[in-house]
């Protein structure tokens, strides 16, 4: 094995060594929740009428009557197996719980991104090619206002706009995209503008930064003077390496809208993870909390991989650097 591979694989291994540990740490810390929650889950959870016997089952279920460090292997030993318990209000599995909303939230996830990119990209690379001019005045200043605006005030003004006032798209609800392509379209769009129009805003200032220092390299002078078109210029020498920021963003939010985005899904009654997380919260249903939290730190340390990856991908003296 020459060096350089062994480089590799040495990083490889100490990254895989951190993503254990960090997923180890999230577990342990899930499964202390119960353990840490002032008085008896169990009696906020039962009532003050619940018996003894009640309360033990109960407290046998969260892993209560062991210490923290073997409840976490125990729990650990059954989720390399598949079975992550089962919720204790419904009695289902949290496996097939998961199964079912991962694929809606991962759907809004993938539309609000393509409203963010689809006003991003356009709006930086205009604003930092005319930078001071009035597009780039009017990006700046309206990214400022609507950071600022909550969002569930956005999907109130959507849900009075285009629900209450024009009829056009429901309120709330969901359809599958198997049962109707369509409906499934109608009830996804104001979740995804939601989201999407507020991620746009700070998709624009971080690839509009990135721009303007790109667009100061030498490299990009000499294309000018080459006389190098604008659009083929941005987009093929100044877009690309200013795109990492974008990367990173898009990248981690795959993992952290597994539980990122309940206020949406609450707001929009979209019955995706956040939807669930929040039920199961409310409910004191520890063993979906537990699900949720575990699945998503995994997908979170997945994603990373990815956007590490994908860095070496579109910039490769990220790879030689770190040799």
């Amino acid at each position: 094995m020459t060096p350089t591979a062994l480089r590799t694989a040495g990083r490889t291994a100490g990254r895989l060594g951190r993503a254990a540990a960090v997923l180890l740490l999230v577990t342990v810390a899930a499964l202390s929740l119960p353990h840490l929650m002032p008085g008896s889950p169990a009696l906020a959870a039962l009532g003050p009428t619940a018996t003894p016997e009640q309360i033990a089952a109960y407290e046998a279920k969260l892993g209560l009557d062991e210490n923290v460090l073997a409840a976490a292997w125990r729990w650990l030993g059954d989720a390399l197996h598949g079975d992550l318990g089962h919720s204790l209000s419904t009695g289902v599995a949290v496996t097939t719980e998961l199964a079912d909303r991962i694929p809606v939230t991962l759907e809004l996830f993938v539309a609000a991104q393509v409203v963010a990119l689809g006003l991003a990209l356009p709006v930086a690379l205009w604003s930092a090619w005319r930078p001071g001019g009035a597009v780039d005045r009017i990006a700046t200043a309206g990214a400022f206002v609507w950071l600022a605006v909550p969002g569930f005030v956005l999907g109130l003004v959507l849900i009075w706009l285009t629900a209450v006032q024009l009829r056009i798209l429901p309120a709330t609800g969901w359809t599958p995209f198997t049962e109707d392509p369509l409906e499934n379209l109608r009830h996804l769009v104001l979740p995804a503008l939601t989201l999407g129009l507020t991620e746009a805003a700070v998709f624009t200032r971080a690839l509009r930064g990135q721009l303007l220092d790109t667009l100061d390299q030498t490299y990009i002078a000499a294309a000018r003077s080459r006389g190098m078109g604008t659009t083929r210029l941005l987009l093929r020498r100044a877009l690309r390496p200013s795109s990492l920021p974008l990367v990173t963003m898009v990248g981690i939010g795959i993992g952290t809208s597994l539980g990122g985005s309940v206020l949406v899904e609450s707001l929009f009654a979209v019955p995706g993870v956040g939807t669930l997380v929040s039920g199961a919260i409310n409910g004191r249903d520890f063993p979906v909390v537990q699900g949720v939290v575990v699945v998503s730190a995994v997908a979170v340390v997945a994603a990373t991989f990815a956007v590490d990856l994908l860095y070496r991908t579109i910039d490769p003296r990220i790879a030689d650097e770190r040799r």
